[in-house]
């Protein structure tokens, strides 16, 4: 160290209150990289799923200013990511691999039992380091994959994008042809709302109305995933991030998306029609349109989230596979959790992909929408 120079001081705070996460709101966003790093969409999800968890955010600082973040929460001595079902993938925050490497250490060494890292993208650097820190501290590390995410690259022009998906479009853009032929249409792209509260009420009721709503599976089915997407969609709202599109027909919605427009992507968080009209194939004919539309206005990319369905991968051109990573402490209990994981539950979800019944085959133009984004 050269004269004059003076070595930064670091230093972990775990935040375990309320009040101190909501302090950290302006210098977290400073860290973030996409919309499921900010402090809103984390906070949404604590508020909405926190149930028997503690809050145990992993916080690094040098000197005042905040350089690291690792989300956690704590349940019978194990820490895991703020993350479910409704969370499409997750990194730690990071100014620079040095506070990554730093944030994922403190992190490990906080677990008194196991430590869940998930949906991390498991291609990259941060995958391979967030392991690499686990086994660096002599844990167990046990890696499950996770959903695959297709994504369509709107980069370029949309003819050179449509020109190998021609044939396979040709009963999707006839029926498109005829939807706005016969019923005269009002179509919204990538447009921010002007009611908000009222745009997600008619949104929300169209999904419930569908085979989501009769599986349990819809945003209105719990009032902890209303609460979630309501918080997460008024915090984008704020941010002028938050978009919908939709094809209405007579003041009633056929076809609805709920998305993030953030960094020159379309997320997708959740799209829904209107089953009356399953022979408009009318959600894929949405999904054309903005796509088409995300050509238009020059966006990067088309972001799907969730699972690899049919009807995704009938617009993608790339993916992002996620993986869950597990690191046990080498200790009678964590031992005998990891154990489990790695020899009993694999055969067993072979055994359930063994019974659960063929994917639909059909052509994308007769398979509507059935997952999230």
């Amino acid at each position: 160290m050269s004269y004059g120079e003076r070595r930064m001081t670091e230093r972990i705070e775990w935040v375990t209150n309320r009040r101190r996460l909501d302090a950290l709101r302006p210098q977290w966003d400073l860290l973030a990289r996409g919309p499921f790093q900010r402090h809103g969409w984390f906070t949404a999800w604590w508020e909405s799923f926190s149930a028997s968890r503690k809050l145990a955010v992993c916080a690094l600082w040098r000197e005042e200013e905040l350089v690291g973040v690792l989300p956690l929460c704590g349940r019978l001595g194990s820490l895991e990511v703020m993350a479910n079902v409704h969370s499409p993938v997750f990194e730690p925050l990071s100014k620079d691999p040095t506070a990554l490497d730093a944030v994922l250490r403190a992190s490990v060494a906080g677990a008194r039992g196991r430590l869940t890292l998930t949906p991390v993208p498991s291609d990259g650097p941060v995958f391979e380091r967030c392991v690499a820190a686990a086994r660096e501290a002599g844990r167990l590390v046990w890696i499950e994959p996770g959903e695959i995410s297709p994504i369509a690259d709107t980069t370029g022009e949309f003819a050179t994008y449509r020109e190998p998906r021609k044939r396979a479009w040709r009963e999707l853009e006839r029926r498109r042809r005829r939807l706005l032929r016969e019923h005269s249409p009002t179509v919204r792209l990538i447009e921010r709302p002007v009611d908000l509260e009222g745009e997600l009420s008619r949104g929300f009721a169209l999904e419930a109305r569908g085979w989501k709503g009769r599986n349990g599976t819809a945003i209105l089915s719990t009032e902890q995933t209303r609460r979630f997407y309501t918080a997460a969609a008024r915090t984008f709202h704020a941010s002028g991030e938050f978009v919908v599109s939709s094809i209405e027909v007579d003041g009633c919605l056929l076809a609805w998306d709920l998305a993030i427009l953030e960094g020159d992507r379309y997320w997708l968080l959740k799209t829904a029609y209107d089953e009356r009209h399953r022979s408009l194939a009318p959600g894929l004919v949405l999904r054309h349109q903005v796509i088409e539309h995300c050509f238009q206005r020059g966006l990067r990319a088309h972001e799907f989230l969730g699972g690899a369905m049919d009807w995704k991968l009938s617009f993608a051109t790339g993916q992002r596979a996620h993986a869950a990573i597990r690191a046990y402490r080498r200790r009678p209990p964590s031992m005998l959790s990891y154990l489990s994981r790695r020899f009993a539950r694999p055969p067993a979800a072979r055994a359930y992909h063994r019974l659960r019944p063929p994917r639909s085959g059909r052509s994308p133009a007769r398979s509507e929408p059935a997952s999230r984004g």
